[in-house]
């Protein structure tokens, strides 16, 4: 009876020794025992790695309360090495959501888990025993941290952001400014595998949601972006046309700076290059006009893109006095319509004119015979700017070439019948519709004709009736001829 007690106390005293022994060699003090030799190294594929793990850092770590067998499973720590082949840490088998988290990187996500290893994967980002969590400011990934980080792959990116107003913000303490995480995880680059007119309109959604829809972004550019989406390139977005401009096609994706800066792309003498680099045709014509010449000299008085056509389509009318249009006799709604209230702006101050030897709009056109049905029929541009093709109306032209004489526009084959003619016919359509555009059109001076159209029906309508009374002439003449 004694020997059986003896034998199964002997059992009992193995199995709890040896299951302890087995329990510390999977301890993080029993792997440390080795591991915290700054020593200890091997070689992999010619390289030396080492494989020191430092305490401290590790008990940092948000995983200090993981053993490291949880994550280096199956490893056998009496046995060198501790496994045969050796797999990189799946993180995916505690981070499940790895791929919702990080949409920025979509070809990391797609990767986790999988056979061999991507530039951007958990570790190079994280690191290994010494991950942080991005909430705590000594984190990599603290959001004022994040230009460095992603810069260490993003080198050029990160080097244009670093001269951001955003970037610039950010130093201040400005917790409203988007970082590269706030943006990028939003579906606004190439690498989300969406249409590219998608995309544009994302990257447009995502400036606006800050700029014009978030109240605590103290922004003062809110005013200027209300109808946006009603402009030219707005309304060409969301129609799917993505040849159309957004924020960043004018303002840069990460080097966003103000137009003061003297290499900010909406920098009053870089907007006609800007500009240019979609209106081609527009911008040859303005830049060897006298604006143009003006501005590539630096001129702050030379008007530019923006000056007329505005910037996010809200640009408010420029307060002109009414004692202009009593002197000149033209009617502000005209100018308005017409899209001359700029030119008024400018050519109607006295100092600025004075500044540069020329008249005021009024005194300019002293000569002009009958100045108010001109102002109504004939735009600033008809006369001021130069007629080579293409004929856009941006070349404007200096004093001494602009047209003067009567018959250069009142003549049957003038060269401004061409342009008056066109402009007329537009705004006649548009505030009459088509057919009364057509019928009640004012597009005429002396010696054009009302209307193309109209002109050719009329031919075509005086040829049939003398065709009509031709051949009714011809057939009494042979019927008569026949009766005898």
């Amino acid at each position: 009876m004694k020997m059986r007690l003896v034998k199964f106390i002997t059992v009992i005293f193995f199995t709890i020794f040896f299951s302890a022994a087995k329990t510390f060699s999977q301890s993080n003090d029993a792997c440390l025992e080795c591991h915290s030799d700054p020593a200890i190294t091997m070689d992999k594929n010619g390289k030396t790695i080492s494989l020191t793990v430092k305490k401290f850092v590790l008990a940092r770590s948000p995983h200090a309360k993981l053993k490291c067998v949880d994550c280096h499973e199956k490893f056998d720590a009496d046995a060198v090495p501790h496994k045969e082949k050796i797999e990189p840490i799946n993180c995916i088998n505690c981070h499940k959501n790895v791929a919702e988290r990080h949409p920025y990187h979509p070809t990391m996500a797609k990767n986790i888990g999988k056979p061999g290893e991507v530039t951007a994967n958990c570790k190079n980002c994280h690191g290994k025993h010494d991950v942080v969590s991005p909430k705590n400011p000594s984190s990599r990934f603290y959001r004022t941290k994040l230009t460095v980080s992603c810069g260490a792959c993003h080198k050029e990116e990160a080097d244009e952001q670093a001269k951001s107003e955003h970037h610039f913000a950010e130093s201040k303490k400005n917790e409203t400014v988007p970082t590269c995480i706030y943006c990028h995880s939003k579906a606004v680059t190439k690498g989300y595998d969406l249409p590219e007119a998608q995309l544009k309109l994302n990257q447009e959604r995502l400036c606006l949601d800050c700029h014009l829809n978030n109240p605590n972004v103290k922004s003062t550019f809110a005013k200027t972006l209300v109808k946006y989406e009603s402009s030219v390139h707005g309304s060409a977005i969301l129609k799917g046309k993505k040849e159309a401009a957004t924020c960043i096609d004018c303002h840069g994706a990460h080097n966003l700076q103000k137009a003061e800066a003297a290499e900010s792309k909406i920098n009053q003498f870089n907007v006609p290059k800007l500009c240019g680099k979609c209106h081609v045709s527009i911008s040859m014509e303005y830049t060897s006009s006298i604006h143009g010449t003006a501005l590539m000299k630096y001129n702050p008085d030379a008007p530019g893109c923006t000056y007329c056509h505005g910037e996010h389509d809200i640009k408010p009318l420029p307060d002109v006095p009414p004692r202009v249009f009593e002197e000149s006799h033209i009617k502000h709604s005209t100018v308005v319509r017409n899209k001359m209230v700029f030119c008024i702006a400018c050519h109607a101050d006295e100092k600025l004119m004075k500044k540069y030897k020329l008249n005021t709009v009024a005194k300019a056109h002293d000569w002009l015979p009958n100045k108010a049905s001109h102002w109504e029929t004939v735009r600033c541009v008809d006369c001021h700017s130069s007629y080579a093709p293409p004929n856009l109306s941006h070349n404007i032209l200096p004093p001494e070439k602009t047209i003067k004489k009567c018959e250069e526009c009142h003549t049957q084959n003038s060269v401004l019948m061409a342009k008056l003619y066109k402009h007329e016919k537009q705004t006649s359509r548009e505030k009459f519709g088509w057919i009364n555009g057509v019928l009640l059109s004012n597009a005429y001076v002396v010696g054009s004709t009302r209307n193309v159209l109209l002109e050719t029906m009329s031919i075509v309508i005086a040829a049939l009736v003398m065709f009509g009374a031709g051949f009714h002439g011809l057939l009494r003449w042979y019927f008569k001829r026949g009766g005898k």
